[in-house]
């Protein structure tokens, strides 16, 4: 479960976007005292989130009936974010995100995290990585929020040189990340399809 919480973290902020280039350009920039304080408030976001997140799933899958329509909802979701991953443009200088208090108010509103752990959720909870309980759901957060400030931190001491790389790299990286989508959702499906025969 440590392994697999920390990569969940971990992954999630690999490809380039608002938070971890936000983090780069703090590293690079005049605001560079600030970008461990914004590696740990992003970090403690990625735990509420989590963990919120987990704790809805808890009383979720206590309902047969929704956590089939999750599952199914998963591939779907699975599917569609490794095609969009794959034609992702790659974000030129001109539009990285600036700003510590820009960063911030995408760390703190960020929706597409409920989402992302709800889905998360459903799998770790099938696979029997978490447990629904609240001491597992927290242990998993804390991990998973561990693993964010892992790659954050990496992107703060790669500084331009990761910044330039990743813009560089990032239809590769795209494709890696697609993939590893696209692989989750057919494992689920045909989870699902087994179950059925």
């Amino acid at each position: 479960m440590i392994f697999i919480g920390f990569f969940i973290g971990f992954m999630g902020y690999i490809p380039p976007g608002n938070i971890n280039l936000t983090v780069v350009q703090l590293s690079i920039g005049k605001a560079k005292q600030h970008v461990w304080y914004f590696i740990l408030f992003a970090g403690l976001m990625e735990f509420i989130y989590c963990f919120g997140s987990m704790v809805g799933m808890k009383f979720l899958l206590e309902q047969p009936q929704w956590v089939i329509g999750l599952r199914w909802s998963s591939v779907v979701v699975f599917t569609v974010l490794g095609i969009v991953t794959f034609f992702q443009k790659a974000k030129g200088e001109g539009k990285l995100t600036s700003g510590i208090k820009k960063g911030i108010i995408i760390a703190l509103l960020n929706p597409l995290q409920i989402p992302f752990w709800l889905i998360w959720g459903v799998y770790a909870m099938q696979n029997g990585w978490v447990q629904p309980n609240y001491i597992s759901i927290m242990f998993f957060s804390i991990i998973t929020a561990t693993g964010a400030m892992a790659i954050l931190t990496l992107y703060a001491i790669a500084g331009r040189k990761m910044e330039a790389t990743l813009i560089a790299n990032q239809k590769i990286l795209n494709v890696v990340i697609g993939s590893i989508f696209i692989g989750l959702a057919a494992m689920q499906l045909l989870k699902l399809l087994s179950l059925k025969s």
